[in-house]
């Protein structure tokens, strides 16, 4: 028999369980916004290679044990190893960064191909940046600015499927206590609409509004080593209901989807 999964009551589990996710996790989070702090102030420092590679590997990290304690939290009965987990975390961003990089790569060549072929403004290497925005706004007004924005759709839709068919990968290996990141490809399957539509109050609502946050703080703060920590320290608390809200859907959708458990071997006569 197929589960079916809905969108409102995916929604309802995860936002009533996202605030009292908070107080378990709030130690691994406040480190994981320090340790993004601490990598935001050393890019920007004369500090080499080490303190922003070991702020990275904290961040990384502490989130991941932030997540181990959420699906701990969420998910009754969890093996929530820590291993597992990382290594999950690890192939799904690896995965997202081999395609991520082609799909940029691709957008970031072609509006010089499409200018081009547009015939208005003949760029090349030595081409004025103020000409190449110039030329770039008036593509966008043309049907070839119409390609490349379709092109760029496709690309987002293409990186927003793979995420949502990867969507019960961190909870399932909680869950199980094995890294399970394509294991769970096969679940998600037919469940895309109305895991997307949930995502958008769970995932994009308080990503977007992340985003907007952080913008804004980024304009507040001073070019400073101490402004960029703090920065980069608020640039994570402020997506805290993003995380916290995207870990209680996945853990709400894999009960619903989760293999069912094999039924007991009745005892044979010997027994």
């Amino acid at each position: 028999m197929t589960t079916r999964l809905a969108v409102f009551p995916l929604i309802s589990a995860a936002w009533s369980v996202a605030g009292r996710l908070l107080v378990s996790t709030a130690p691994w989070l406040i480190l994981f916004a320090l340790a993004a702090g601490l990598y935001s102030f050393a890019l920007r420092s004369q500090s080499g290679l080490w303190l922003p590679l070991g702020a990275a590997m904290l961040a990384f990290l502490a989130g991941t044990e932030l997540s181990r304690r959420a699906y701990q939290r969420l998910i009754p009965g969890a093996a929530a190893k820590f291993l597992p987990l990382a290594h999950a975390n690890l192939a799904a961003y690896a995965a997202f960064l081999f395609i991520g990089f082609f799909v940029v790569f691709f957008l970031m060549m072609l509006p010089g191909i499409l200018i081009n072929e547009a015939g208005q403004y003949q760029l090349n290497d030595e081409s004025d940046p103020a000409l190449v925005r110039e030329a770039f706004i008036a593509l966008l007004g043309t049907p070839y600015g119409a390609v490349f924005i379709a092109c760029c759709a496709v690309g987002a839709g293409l990186l927003g499927w793979i995420a949502l068919r990867l969507t019960l990968y961190g909870a399932a290996t909680s869950a199980l206590g094995k890294a399970q990141v394509f294991r769970t490809w096969g679940r998600t399957k037919g469940h895309l609409k109305t895991l997307g539509l949930a995502s958008l109050a769970t995932h994009i609502l308080p990503f977007a509004l992340g985003v907007a946050v952080n913008g804004a703080l980024h304009r507040a703060l001073p070019d400073t080593g101490l402004g960029h920590f703090i920065g980069g320290a608020a640039g994570v608390l402020v997506f805290a209901p993003f995380l916290l809200a995207g870990h209680a859907m996945a853990a709400a959708a894999w009960e619903r989807l989760k293999p069912a458990e094999p039924a007991p071997r009745p005892p044979s006569s010997g027994d």
